[in-house]
């Protein structure tokens, strides 16, 4: 709201900077209409970062009404503190007594539906509470964006955001369309409200702004061009066993834990997808053409495309272009298989030096997210020079 009284349009975010803005409850002056006006405790939004404040439209209101009160009764201010309550009820999951806050859902703009009022409130849980639909093949969890994904069954479906602190958070009235059984172990993972909902979920559901593809999603779209490109321009196909590699793709998401066991068959199947389905055979059979003595029978995946790439395309960056796949076998390694402390640290060691991270770096998210960017600008720049 303006000095002027004047309620401004909700927004969660910094018309000039387009940066976030986050639910505060700390202490706030303004001058309202020549009034002083002093709150604490009371919701508002505020740039973390250049320290804005912005009236959400219910404070808005509120602070209006006693503006005008103290103006009435000639005060030169005001002070607004509100008592502790519990949350408001909302009419969805009655049996369940789920945890959330009326503060989202009144003062986060969007989320306000006069008509069906309470449907649009975050419900907050655990990362683990993914666990369940990681694990079990009755189910299938696709993330396919970074902070926004699908839980299905054969039965229901439903979606959930990811905010900026790992939790996991999804609408109130869409929890009340699940079984009741769903719900009691949804609530057996529900935690306080931290009021961030930030996230592409929030985006796309109700900024109606689409979801950008996870550099993961991105990365496979690119390997499946890059082999429609080979097959156009060289008539063969770069990757072979496409059934079997597709089986691994269907089930193929971005960790949602960190830990090694839970990094580990993810890397693996980015190996199988990107290493292992190379059409190695055509690949030599390619090679030969060019010069009958190159000696690679013994040379290994990699090795071949590398060979390849030098008597096929202009590329004058090979070893650069394929450190990222080596990376990938690498990693693979240090993830999922067994190795003495000192060895998997030495192993992490040139992983991170490769990938132009701290050679120390140990955070699995960091160093899967550049290996990540890594492979996908190797294999955009194999693309563009088969398209040249």
């Amino acid at each position: 709201m303006s000095e002027s009284g004047k309620p401004e349009l909700p927004r969660y975010f910094d018309r000039d900077t387009g940066q976030h803005l986050h639910i505060y409850l700390g202490w706030h002056f303004a001058q309202v209409n020549g009034i002083e006006v002093e709150l604490e405790g009371v919701p508002l939004l505020k740039n973390e970062i250049t320290g804005e404040v912005v009236f959400t439209f219910k404070t808005a209101a509120m602070v209006n009404y006693f503006v005008g009160e103290a103006k009435k009764q000639g005060n030169p201010g005001i002070r607004l503190s509100p008592k502790p309550r519990e949350s408001k009820r909302y009419g969805y999951c009655e049996k369940v007594d789920f945890i959330y806050s009326d503060i989202d859902y009144e003062h986060i703009p969007g989320l306000v539906r006069p008509w069906d009022e309470g449907f649009l409130t975050p419900v907050f849980f655990k990362s683990s509470v993914l666990n369940k639909y990681t694990q079990n093949p009755e189910y299938r969890l696709d993330l396919f964006s970074e902070s926004y994904g699908n839980i299905e069954s054969t039965e229901w479906i439903i979606a959930f955001g990811i905010n900026r602190n790992s939790l996991i958070f999804m609408w109130l009235g869409d929890i009340n369309s699940l079984p009741i059984q769903e719900q009691y172990y949804l609530r057996s993972e529900n935690v306080d409200s931290d009021h961030e909902i930030h996230s592409e979920f929030y985006d796309a559901q109700i900024g109606c702004i689409p979801s950008e593809p996870s550099p993961q999603k991105q990365l496979l779209k690119a390997r499946s061009g890059l082999d429609g490109l080979v097959k156009s321009q060289h008539n063969f196909h770069l990757y072979q066993l496409h059934g079997e590699v597709d089986k691994v793709i269907e089930h193929l998401h971005r960790p949602v834990f960190w830990e090694d066991r839970h990094v580990a068959p993810v890397v693996e199947a980015l190996n199988k997808i990107l290493v292992e389905s190379l059409n190695i055979s055509e690949l030599k059979n390619r090679i030969k053409r060019k010069d009958e003595k190159a000696n690679i029978k013994s040379l290994g995946s990699l090795k071949v495309l590398g060979v390849w790439l030098e008597n096929y395309t202009r590329l004058g960056n090979i070893y650069e272009i394929m450190t990222p796949f080596y990376v990938l076998y690498d990693y693979r390694i240090v993830c999922a298989h067994l190795a003495s402390e000192g060895s998997r640290l030495e192993k992490i060691k040139t992983v991170n030096e490769r990938l132009g991270l701290d050679q120390n770096e140990s955070n699995n998210e960091t160093i899967y997210d550049a290996l990540i960017g890594k492979l996908l600008s190797s294999i955009d720049a194999i693309a563009n020079e088969i398209k040249s």
